[in-house]
């Protein structure tokens, strides 16, 4: 019960894939996602978002899965 209380939605977890994909592609120089500006700060933040999402089992999309969680 606590780890499903701890899982973040999907779609917070979609969110958080795109922006940190599209960092990586801006060498980690900030980027616009739907109107909204993010930079290093907010990288942390999405970044705790994803991996939270990747050790309770929540669904992380394949681009991300691959870019960040394949060894």
């Amino acid at each position: 019960a606590i780890v499903e209380a701890m899982r973040p939605e999907f779609t917070e977890v979609r969110d958080a894939a795109n922006i940190l994909l599209a960092a990586q592609k801006a060498d980690w120089g900030p980027i616009q996602y739907e109107g909204e500006l993010h930079d290093r700060a907010s990288y942390r933040y999405f970044w705790e978002l994803l991996r939270k999402a990747h050790v309770t089992g929540v669904a992380v999309p394949e681009a991300a899965e691959v870019a960040f969680f394949s060894n």
